[in-house]
């Protein structure tokens, strides 16, 4: 994903997404052992806040687990979805569509952009 496209996320919004992306592409494994907050804050160059933040956020998500003492790792199993999130989540998506579509961006356009991100 270009972090360009990314602008309107909050930081720790960003590596969040960035995280999940390196989950969906394969390039991190279930069991994989994240950075610490320092390390990671260092090599993204953003506030160990804002990457205490993420990581908090990834934690609820579900995406990692924090085992005390030894570090954060990306979840064995993700979390299941409630009801309710997959509601929101859907929602989320059509108001997306709904503002694409108002923009100009017609159906197959939308759809060779969900197929584009399918691909890789």
């Amino acid at each position: 994903m270009d972090p360009a496209e990314l602008g309107h996320l909050a930081y720790y919004e960003r590596l969040v997404l960035k995280i999940k992306e390196q989950i969906v592409r394969g390039v991190l494994q279930p069991g994989d052992k994240l950075p610490s907050v320092r390390d990671m804050a260092r090599s993204e160059q953003l506030n160990p806040n804002t990457v205490a933040k993420a990581y908090k956020q990834l934690e609820l998500d579900g995406v990692m687990e924090v085992q005390p003492g030894r570090g954060s790792f990306i979840a064995q199993r993700p979390r299941k979805m409630s009801q309710t999130e997959k509601v929101e989540l859907k929602n989320r998506f059509d108001a997306l569509v709904v503002t694409a579509t108002a923009q100009g961006v017609d159906e197959a356009t939308l759809k060779t952009w969900l197929a584009a991100h399918f691909e890789g």
